[in-house]
């Protein structure tokens, strides 16, 4: 098994330092590029990714900080490009981008954000919709709240983000 990772060149310098204080070996490939202006597969296969084994992607921490029409064209890529994959990632509601949440702790958290240089921009609350405009399906999703109820039965979530923050498993239409 291989495992690549896609960051931005300072970011993996960090990484890979800490890592090795450590004294950590992740075991993975490094790949430092932008996969919005130089294509996932692109970078993927020039660091020995291949189409035809079955994959599965995590896309942590990455859809927030694009817009819809970068978040399309990463799951179009895939779906287009590679036979047998899944792809696991997290986001957000439409709530939490436009401020509407009714809750100050979350804006003031979203607010922090931008104030770093890290705005919050896509956020989505029909996920079966997006999953169909790029050919794919969704195998799972659940909200962070229902899986802090599923590992943590008896304490308390205590942020409403919960109910706006979302992991989801999508993999091609045909794979259902």
């Amino acid at each position: 098994m291989v495992f690549f990772e896609i960051d931005d060149p300072e970011t993996l310098m960090f990484k890979q330092a800490r890592l090795a204080a450590a004294g950590i070996d992740p075991g993975a490939v490094f790949i430092p590029g932008d996969y919005e202006s130089e294509g996932v597969l692109k970078l993927l296969e020039a660091n020995g990714f291949r189409r035809d084994v079955p994959a599965h992607f995590i896309w942590e921490g990455n859809t927030m900080y694009l817009t819809k029409p970068a978040v399309m064209a990463v799951l179009k890529e895939l779906a287009a490009g590679v036979g047998q994959f899944s792809i696991a990632f997290d986001y957000l509601s439409e709530e939490i981008i436009a401020g509407t949440t009714g809750d100050q702790a979350i804006a003031s958290f979203v607010a922090r954000f931008a104030a770093i240089g890290a705005p919050w921009r896509f956020g989505l609350n029909d996920l079966d919709a997006v999953a169909v405009e790029a050919g794919l399906t969704v195998a799972d999703v659940m909200s962070i709240g229902e899986l802090h109820r599923r590992l943590w039965p008896d304490q308390p979530a205590d942020w409403n983000i919960d109910k706006h923050y979302f992991l989801c498993t999508l993999q091609p239409a045909a794979a259902s």
